[in-house]
């Protein structure tokens, strides 16, 4: 078993899914490979990994949206991603099989840590959080914990100061907003 400490939006998106063809996602996923920026597993058949994040906000609205032949839906999408910073999300629907692309709550290009439980119950200790499975709080209150000493000395001796080099950087990938938390889970 493991926790993943991830970052995510509060508000829900105002853009509605936008249906799409299983032709659209391949074109996307290869376009979005060629430049590096697939955040899951590649796979060759668009069908099989149809559920996955992808960045929009590093290349221009016209160059997505032709892809999905400028589909008003999709525009709308891709145009609220990018404003707000988040990545998008494709996922299909085994029972009607269709395919959509929303908004995602993943900021744009952020990580994730993903730690056994142990370690990861030793991390929500040394940051003095509830040790339970799941959790979350601002990105904010997360930077001014990170901020304390005894929370530094504390995760600084974890796995030789990785855990906090790593939650620095997690800590550190977006700008500052109310509406962005750190969850675990």
């Amino acid at each position: 078993m493991s926790i993943t400490f991830f970052l995510s939006v509060d508000r829900k998106a105002d853009a509605a899914p936008a249906v799409i063809t299983a032709r659209q996602l391949a074109a996307f996923r290869a376009f979005a490979r060629e430049r590096g920026q697939l955040l899951e597993d590649e796979d060759d058949d668009p069908l099989v990994s149809c559920s996955f994040e992808a960045r929009v906000c590093p290349w221009s609205l016209a160059s997505i949206c032709a892809i999905f032949d400028h589909d008003v839906g999709v525009i709308s999408v891709v145009e609220e991603a990018q404003f707000r910073g988040l990545n998008v999300r494709f996922w299909r629907d085994d029972a009607t099989r269709t395919i959509t692309m929303h908004v995602a709550t993943t900021p744009d290009g952020a990580s994730e840590i993903n730690l056994a439980n142990g370690n990861a119950y030793r991390v929500l200790d040394a940051l003095r959080l509830a040790d339970d499975n799941r959790g979350s709080i601002p990105i904010t209150e997360l930077r001014d914990t990170l901020g304390q000493p005894y929370i530094r000395r504390d995760l600084g001796h974890l796995n030789d100061g990785r855990y906090l080099e790593r939650f620095d950087s997690l800590a550190a990938q977006v700008a500052t907003s109310d509406e962005i938390r750190m969850v675990w889970g």
